[in-house]
């Protein structure tokens, strides 16, 4: 669940006139691990930091790497890193180690999200005696799914072809 500004700066208020954590989440029926959270990000960042995000936030590779480097030389949890930097889940900075342990600064380019584009028909410029083995094979794969679809819309344009004529037969 979103929480806006103006509920997570009554929670802040609340707490720090001297509720303990536990007493702040019982009243405002909020996860304790909130409460200790929002109070931290503004000590460290002010409003700006307990802002809710209108977008998803996009981090470059030197970003990333500023943060990784900060977080081993200097010791500190994912958390505090996260509030230096102002980076809304610390969860991000473990995905992010976890890829520069494994493939250094390549790991830490963002990758493209969802499906890829759809690739070009097989079909090639080249004779048929030119292509090899492979090509003809996946040409041939190519034209028998577009036979197979093409078939398949005809059957669906009789279909409602046919279902309108009906239609039309039964008013008169």
């Amino acid at each position: 669940m979103r929480y806006d500004l103006d509920f997570k700066i009554k929670v802040i208020a609340y707490y720090r006139q001297g509720h303990t954590g536990a007493a702040t989440a019982k009243k405002f029926n909020v996860n304790p691990q909130f409460v200790h959270k929002w109070v931290k990000q503004y000590q460290s960042g002010g409003i700006d930091a307990i802002k809710p995000k209108i977008s998803k936030a996009y981090y470059s590779r030197k970003f990333k790497h500023e943060v990784i480097t900060t977080m081993l030389s200097q010791g500190l949890s994912q958390s505090e890193v996260a509030l230096k930097f102002n980076i809304s889940s610390p969860a991000l900075i473990s995905h992010w180690h976890k890829a520069y342990r494994q493939e250094g600064m390549s790991g830490l380019t963002s990758k493209r999200q969802g499906r890829t584009a759809m690739s070009k028909p097989y079909i090639t410029d080249k004779p048929d005696d030119e292509k090899t083995l492979a090509e003809l094979k996946r040409e041939n794969e190519y034209l028998r799914a577009e036979v197979a679809y093409l078939k398949k819309l005809d059957a669906l344009l009789r279909e409602q072809e046919q279902a309108s004529k009906k239609q039309g037969s039964s008013k008169d």
